[in-house]
């Protein structure tokens, strides 16, 4: 997904606002510091924030043509950082990894923290966030397949993704696909959708977290909503209905 320009962070279970105050604030000072490593000139801008889980996505928005250039690189650093924090890697020589395993440090058995960019996502619970040992680190499953939920977020900045809430669990699921597939959105927004990729889901939980190479969404009728009005009866009923009731219920 190169050229994406944007990163994420999840929050699951239920959030209370001081956590995700809390979460924000060491969020902010991990993208600091991604723009200082690059000595780049960025304005982080708020791209996304979705209920469910406490889903946010900041986009760097560069600010001279110099740092347009380090744009993509900031965001490969945002993940390389996390997948080294999750390894057990907190190097005090690297800011970067300090501060991003603060922010992992939010993270507990009842709120699993995901850090995630276009490319990839790295999960931390309260077993992996630091300095729990490299193995307590938990996994994510990758497989091929579909998952049905309603369309609501479309986002057109480098790449084109799309948040799915999942019907089972009413969860936002992230999903990218490439600018030349923008074609398979057309009327989506708002709509439920089979939507078709590369899966990646908490091996926990089952839950789905992302879908990725997105090739296929199909959306579902839904059916006319006022069509309960052209409802009829199976029985013809002669008369006002407690009148009938009664009839029924003295030949039984």
């Amino acid at each position: 997904m190169a050229g994406d320009d944007s990163v994420t962070f999840r929050l699951d279970g239920e959030v209370t606002i001081g956590l995700l105050s809390d979460a924000l604030r060491r969020f902010s000072k991990v993208l600091d510091e991604l723009s200082r490593v690059r000595d780049a000139h960025v304005a982080w801008v708020l791209s996304g924030l979705e209920y469910g889980s406490a889903m946010t996505t900041a986009r760097a928005i560069p600010l001279d043509k110099e740092s347009a250039a380090a744009v993509s690189d900031i965001v490969e650093d945002y993940l390389g950082a996390a997948r080294q924090v999750a390894r057990g890697n907190l190097d005090p020589d690297r800011p970067i990894l300090r501060l991003v395993g603060d922010l992992a440090a939010v993270a507990d058995d009842e709120h699993p923290l995901v850090l995630e960019t276009a490319e990839d996502d790295v999960i931390f619970t309260g077993q992996s966030a630091p300095p729990a040992p490299p193995s307590a680190a938990p996994e994510m499953t990758r497989s091929l397949g579909a998952i049905r939920g309603r369309i609501e977020t479309l986002s057109h900045r480098g790449g084109l993704r799309f948040t799915l809430y999942d019907l089972t669990n009413d969860r936002p699921v992230s999903c990218y696909l490439r600018s030349e597939d923008e074609a398979m959105m057309r009327g989506a927004w708002g709509r439920i959708a089979d939507v078709t990729g590369t899966i990646t889901r908490d091996a926990a939980t089952g839950r789905p977290r992302a879908i990725r190479r997105v090739s296929r969404v199909d959306l579902i009728a839904e059916g006319d909503s006022l069509g309960y009005k052209q409802a009829r009866g199976a029985i013809r009923l002669d008369g006002p209905a407690e009148q009938v009731i009664r009839r029924v219920r003295n030949a039984s």
